[in-house]
């Protein structure tokens, strides 16, 4: 119960209809400010992950991608989300925020119910070329690109969600 008086509270869930819970739909200005407030608050956790990065981090980043790119080849969504969850919050973690990193996870529960709807043709393949960049990037310590690349990820993600939504 308490779980869910959380999710409701972050508008994660809401009341449909007495005791029912369901996902609330997104207007595209809440898409909007979504990704707006994404791209300023993850790429902070970006900045500071690139900052501590490690060889044991950059190492599972490539575990990971390598995972991306076999989901994306054998056009295995479900894994593809899931492994991409993974792939962001392994950044994410190592930035050294928690706090940081649960208001990233308050941002993403709002927005993953959607990412069903992002399974468009083409979509793996241009998130994995970005994913792959970006990987680059930070092995490189280039924050600024690598802060572009991830603005480009949760862009790409708006787009497609507002034209599906």
């Amino acid at each position: 119960r308490e779980a869910i008086t959380r999710l409701v509270h972050i508008g994660a869930l809401t009341r449909v209809s007495g005791r029912s819970m369901g996902v609330p739909k997104l207007s595209t200005s809440e898409l909007l400010q979504l990704k707006n407030v994404r791209q300023e608050i993850e790429c902070i956790a970006l900045n500071w992950a690139i900052q501590h990065s490690t060889p044991a981090f950059i190492a599972e980043l490539d575990e990971l991608l390598e995972r991306l790119l076999v989901a994306e080849k054998k056009q295995n969504n479900q894994k593809f989300k899931s492994v991409n969850f993974q792939f962001h919050f392994c950044i994410y973690a190592q930035s050294e925020a928690d706090i940081l990193v649960n208001i990233i996870k308050n941002l993403w529960l709002r927005i993953t119910p959607y990412f069903h709807l992002l399974d468009a043709k083409g979509h793996l393949k241009i998130s994995n070329e970005i994913h792959l960049d970006l990987v680059d990037r930070i092995k490189k310590k280039d924050t600024d690109d690598a802060q572009r690349l991830l603005k480009l990820v949760i862009e790409r993600a708006f787009t497609q969600l507002t034209k599906v939504a």
